[in-house]
């Protein structure tokens, strides 16, 4: 029987699914890893829920790394799949009063580790809805009652559209609506992290960390969070190939990352500016600490090439282990404000966009709007950086932005050089860093000779650049 938290586990990396039949009789299968299969609760799988994901499959839903949308989907058709359980309910036998029910049943649960406060807001609750109605869309049409869920079906809901604008084509989107679905709740708007707050999450890596491997991975990851505003996937994607290949770009290096979220799942990568301080940190991380775990471990001749691993097993840490390793972290530093990936790359977007603000000194918000819609160079531009596919989903950075342009007034101009500079004080904390944990003067002394060298050479090509 499965946990009261998962009802789901992923097909294995090689498994493949029997798709047809050839002309001269033999079978043929497709590549189907990562599909998430559904169980009830006493761990008989669930039928329809699983035809339903197997849909969602040949329709080239994304399953990456932990399964993509797939697990998404397996996720949320948890919570019905758990009430129908408990209720001893068929999904096609359910009415419109057992689904506002259900719906009002998720508003209602408390979260047992926040005493008085709700376990999920009104945005979760109907994204939770939204999926489970498309899914039942499906169960209608598997028994044959296409109208089991509509306007004036046994449940009945409707399909609204709303209209988006991606790259100057307008795209129309539908999503379900249940009249039960709880009212939208003010957004709550989410702030960058504080520079005050990485300081305080980097303070208290010795603090909690138990080997010096563990030690230096957890500021790699801090650093990186904040010098490529990536996703937590596209973070844990770094490869260590391409850090050495940054490395040997003479003028202006670029980091390859890997771009998520992306239609069907396709692969797509960016290429971001990095400081040559920041690929000598990787670098040392590299030479000096991830080597010996892969030693320890996999052996050199099956290291799969990911930067950030597991010290145990040399494989490739998960998405979710770099989610708690940060909530360790700001745990630790007791921050009250909420610490996730995300709130890295709200940073990085910002400041970026704060740059382009000084640099092309637009006035107002909708100069600089209008300038994002307009003009395709810097539009691409911030497409490159933030792996964005959609410009008005950068709407909210564009007020952060000027929110902190009038604050401080007209500061550096220049992305490369700040970028030098933050590299610097980021790496002369890591040698205070390991100072405090015993590493020995002569390979401090190395070290900070590295960092404050190409520091100062960078800084000399900026300003030479800057004149010509």
């Amino acid at each position: 029987m499965l946990n009261d938290e998962k009802l789901y586990h992923l097909t294995s990396s090689v498994f493949r699914l029997p798709y047809g039949i050839e002309q001269d009789g033999h079978a043929f299968s497709i590549k189907a890893d990562n599909i998430p299969l559904l169980c009830w609760p006493d761990g008989r799988p669930c039928t329809e829920a699983n035809l339903y994901l197997l849909h969602c499959f040949e329709r080239g839903l994304s399953r990456k790394e932990g399964g993509g949308t797939l697990t998404q989907y397996a996720k949320l058709l948890s919570h019905l799949i758990r009430f129908c359980f408990n209720n001893n309910y068929s999904f096609i036998d359910l009415t419109d009063s057992n689904f506002s029910l259900f719906i009002r049943v998720l508003q209602g649960e408390m979260d047992p580790r926040k005493p008085g406060q709700k376990r999920r807001r009104a945005g979760h609750v109907k994204s939770i809805g939204r999926t489970c109605l498309g899914f039942l869309g499906y169960v209608g049409e598997l028994y044959l009652e296409p109208s089991f869920v509509g306007p004036m079906g046994t449940i009945r809901a409707e399909t609204k559209e709303i209209k988006l604008v991606n790259q100057g084509k307008q795209i129309v989107r539908t999503y379900w609506h249940h009249h039960s679905f709880p009212h939208s709740e003010p957004q709550v708007r989410r702030l960058p992290i504080s520079s005050e707050n990485i300081a305080k999450l980097i303070d208290v890596i010795p603090e909690v960390s138990t080997t010096t491997y563990q030690r230096r991975r957890r500021f790699i990851l801090l650093r990186l969070l904040e010098i490529t505003g990536a996703r937590r996937i596209e973070v844990g994607g770094i490869r260590v190939e391409d850090i050495y290949n940054a490395r040997r770009m003479q003028q202006g290096a670029v980091l390859k990352v890997f771009t998520a979220k992306r239609s069907k799942g396709r692969g797509e990568y960016r290429y971001l500016p990095i400081a040559k301080s920041d690929i000598e940190l990787l670098v040392n991380f590299v030479e000096k600490f991830r080597r010996r775990v892969i030693n320890k471990t996999v052996g050199i001749d099956n290291d799969l090439g990911y930067l950030l691993i597991s010290e145990s097993s040399g494989k490739k840490l998960a998405t979710e282990t770099l989610t708690n390793e940060l909530l360790l972290l700001a745990k630790a530093a007791k921050i009250d404000e909420q610490v996730c990936a995300h709130m890295f790359r709200h940073r990085f977007i910002t400041k970026l966009f704060v740059t382009l603000i000084e640099q092309h000194k637009y006035e107002n918000e909708d100069d600089f709007r209008r300038a994002l819609l307009d003009g395709e160079t810097l539009k691409r531009k911030v497409q490159e950086y933030t792996g964005h596919t959609s410009i008005s989903s950068l709407e909210p950075y564009i007020h952060l932005a000027f929110e902190e342009v009038a604050r401080f007034g007209n500061i550096l101009d220049l992305l490369k050089a700040r970028r030098i500079v933050e590299s610097l004080q980021s790496n002369l904390k890591d040698v205070f860093l390991e100072l405090t944990q015993g590493m020995s003067p002569v390979e401090l002394s190395i070290l900070l000779s590295d960092y404050l060298n190409v520091a100062l050479e960078e800084l000399s090509n900026a300003s030479t650049a800057g004149k010509s």
